[in-house]
């Protein structure tokens, strides 16, 4: 039994050595301890290390979706809108995409960067809200159902046509900027050629400048240059993008003035102060232009709908009875006089000269 029990005492002690020797580091084991107590204590470190690697992958996952959410909010929202739908409307977007025809070069032409399915799944969205945005209003307003029904089909093909034709609206906006910006773009470009830059280089200046669009549309002059295409071709597909007379007349020269030599810089100068006169009488009859506008728009605005109010709240005390619905009435005052003056409003911008 003695030699048993030193036996047994050895191995403890040797046990407790090899534990203490291997986990030295480690200042958190307890010394004096026996072999299942260090054991244990092992257990409980080995438990501690794993929840903080679990913790360390949960902080990492945290930091990966915080990253991927920052990515989705720089993401504009109607490309994640036009995603969205692409995913549950797939079927009835691509067959409306087959038959939608000229939409890439409308696209194109309003230097819309965006992929033609997904525009018309964004086409197909505001179709989708707009219809059910004007049902609801109808029927919070206790139109009858059809009605409201018809209203919101209304909304819906309002939608689609608005944003079938946006591009066609963004080409001509830029091209009215093209040609209001065209006369500092052209004393720039003259400016330099008379300083003996060449004509590639003044392009790239205008590019580099602040112009608005027509920088932008420099810009792409030369990056088509810079891909191979040569600078009359360059300049022929920017004319034809914009299809304005006055951008035309440019083109015109400066390619004639290239091809058979001339002073470009003196036939720019000309077509500026050409451009800026134009520009100038065309704004002499813009203002008399709203003059005459304003009038009708004060009294289909202010005066019509007083008169309206007081009409049907003299007829009612006459009558001792309502002369309309009071549904009725509000929709009048909601969206039929608002509606007229959005139509003024447009006619005045329209006119507005270029």
């Amino acid at each position: 039994m003695g030699v048993l029990e030193a036996f047994s005492n050895f191995l403890e002690r040797l046990g407790g050595k090899t534990i203490e020797v291997a986990e030295r580091p480690l200042s958190r084991l307890p010394e004096g301890k026996s072999v299942s107590e260090r054991i244990r204590i092992l257990k409980e470190l080995q438990k501690e290390i794993e929840a903080e690697k679990e913790e360390t992958e949960r902080e990492k996952e945290l930091e990966t979706i915080i990253e991927w959410r920052k990515q989705e909010i720089t993401e504009p929202f109607s490309e994640r809108l036009a995603e969205t739908m692409l995913h549950y409307f797939r079927g009835p977007i691509e067959r409306l995409t087959k038959s939608l025809k000229g939409l890439d070069e409308d696209l194109y032409k309003a230097s819309i960067l965006m992929p033609k399915d997904r525009y018309v799944a964004l086409i197909f969205a505001v179709s989708l809200f707009s219809g059910i945005f004007l049902f609801l209003v109808a029927y919070l307003l206790y139109q009858p159902i059809d009605i409201s029904l018809l209203v919101g089909l209304l909304g819906a093909l309002g939608g689609f046509f608005y944003m079938r034709y946006y591009p066609k609206m963004v080409w001509r906006r830029r091209v009215a900027e093209v040609e209001r910006a065209l006369p500092y773009a052209l004393r720039h470009m003259a400016a330099l050629l008379s300083a003996g830059v060449g004509i590639a280089e003044a392009l790239l200046s205008v590019a580099k400048a602040d112009y608005g669009v027509i920088s932008e549309e420099f810009e792409l002059i030369v990056r088509d240059m810079k891909t191979g295409a040569s600078f009359e071709d360059a300049l022929t597909r920017f004319d034809e993008k914009m299809a304005s007379e006055n951008v035309s007349r440019v083109v015109k020269q400066i390619l004639r003035a290239v091809k058979f030599g001339g002073n470009l810089s003196d036939i720019l100068y000309k077509l500026a102060e050409d451009f800026s006169f134009e520009y100038r009488m065309k704004l002499v009859e813009y203002v008399q232009k709203v003059n005459g506008i304003a009038f009708i728009y004060m009294f289909l605005t202010i005066v019509m709908p007083t008169m309206f109010v007081v009409g049907i709240l003299a007829g009612s005390v006459m009558a001792q009875a309502l002369m309309m619905p009071v549904e009725t009435f509000a929709l009048i005052m909601l969206m039929a006089f608002p509606a007229i003056s959005l139509i003024i409003i447009n006619m005045i911008k329209k006119a507005e000269p270029r």
